[in-house]
């Protein structure tokens, strides 16, 4: 399910989220989506919500992880669990806006894994990300996941970078 905004207003809105300290932001993102999904009975039957992970240095600067809030309320829509510990990010790395494809690419490599893969085992997940831009990121997420016996893993995002 994809929303195309042409006048950047979700562009301003995920600045806000992720910039200006506007964390009610991601979560109006998932009562909206996760109410649309919710009515969608049987179209995913979701164990658990992951977000994408921040590094801890950059959460600490943050304040918050700007996908956590559209993931817990989507979690609690689709009545799944949410958790940001089964999924982390084992480095801080530079912010990746002005990086093309390739190098996004490279700087995901083994960024992320799973502390706890038992847990996951056998579980319907759902990735959570902000924006998708060349998809790197959410590739090296489900790289983290792919060695665990999953039952598929899912993606939602709040936008799409065309």
């Amino acid at each position: 399910m994809f929303f195309y905004h042409e006048n950047g207003m979700v562009q301003q809105l995920i600045h806000g989220l992720k910039y200006r300290g506007m964390e009610k932001i991601g979560v109006d993102f998932g009562v909206w989506y996760g109410a649309m999904l919710g009515r969608e009975k049987g179209l995913l039957n979701i164990d658990y919500v992951l977000p994408v992970p921040l590094h801890r240095k950059k959460r600490r600067k943050r304040g918050y992880n700007q996908c956590a809030g559209f993931g817990r309320e989507l979690a609690r829509a689709l009545e799944a669990d949410f958790s940001e510990a089964l999924l982390l990010r084992r480095a801080s790395s530079p912010t990746q806006t002005s990086k093309n494809r390739w190098y996004r690419w490279k700087g995901t490599l083994g960024a992320f894994h799973a502390p706890k893969p038992q847990i996951l085992e056998g579980k319907r997940i759902l990735l959570v990300d902000d924006v998708i831009t060349t998809g790197a990121t959410l590739g090296a997420c489900c790289e983290a996941l792919n060695h665990i016996r999953h039952g598929g893993i899912y993606i939602a995002a709040m936008a799409i970078v065309p």
